[in-house]
């Protein structure tokens, strides 16, 4: 195996239910401060990957208080070439159901408060291209690894939210409207600083729950949180370790 993996994985709320373990792990200082997490390295499907976990290990840091700087940036310092989200998503769009896999191919950012960028003023700024925010190569393989474990995904656009509370029923139908087909809290500023390094994105995301107002049966969002967040992790494992031999294979 490669003594510098190329491929980085940041792990969000099912990382409890992570099951690659670590091989070695190190402490990540950044420019930008503390990862949420050390830099870890696992094994999956044969192939090593560097990981963190967005919300810490405790799962003790919000949506909005992750040092997403500090993550993008030390998997790029450590060699990474491409970067994979693995985020948990609530289903918007008719016909999405909890359990089910994800990948988005747009998104639309509602956050306000995040530190958007590397650019601290002290540099010149530079406009990054971002009409396509998700690496299309990137999702082609995620998209392959998924029909290769048999399994359904969905696309469509990631609306990203402030968090940590959960939207209202109103706020959901305004995202319906607005063309988003899930919602969550992560994908931004993770995408746009990945952007700015150079470093493809794409994310592989699991429905764990109907967005508010939109359970057909009325069940309460954390219940069905509790009841598919470990679902799909389960299956955003079979996946990876189908993709990381791909990405091997595939990419430089």
């Amino acid at each position: 195996m490669s003594s510098r993996p190329t491929t980085g994985i940041i792990v969000g709320s099912g990382f409890a239910h992570w099951p690659f373990p670590a091989v070695r792990e190190t402490a990540a200082d950044t420019p930008y401060g503390s990862t949420s997490s050390p830099l870890t390295l696992v094994q999956i499907g044969g192939c090593e990957a560097w990981c963190v976990a967005r919300h810490g290990r405790a799962r003790s840091i919000a949506p909005h208080a992750v040092n997403y700087r500090a993550n993008v940036w030390a998997l790029h310092a450590a060699g990474v070439k491409r970067c994979i989200g693995v985020n948990v998503v609530g289903a918007i769009a008719p016909g999405f159901a909890p359990g089910e896999l994800a990948i988005p191919d747009q998104l639309i950012d509602y956050t306000s408060s995040r530190a958007a960028s590397f650019a601290t003023g002290d540099d010149p700024v530079v406009h990054v291209e971002f009409t396509e925010p998700f690496d299309a190569e990137l999702r082609a393989h995620i998209a392959a690894a998924v029909d290769e474990c048999g399994l359904g995904v969905r696309r469509g656009v990631y609306g990203v939210t402030e968090g940590p509370r959960l939207e209202t029923a109103a706020e959901i139908d305004r995202l319906a409207r607005d063309g988003c087909a899930m919602v969550g809290m992560t994908a931004m500023p993770e995408a746009v600083l990945a952007r700015e390094v150079g470093m493809p994105y794409a994310i592989c995301a699991a429905a764990v729950n109907y967005a508010a107002g939109r359970s057909p049966a009325g069940v309460p969002i954390h219940a069905e949180l509790e009841r598919y967040l470990g679902v799909g992790m389960t299956r955003i494992a079979r996946v990876l370790e189908k993709l990381l031999p791909r990405l091997r294979d595939a990419l430089v």
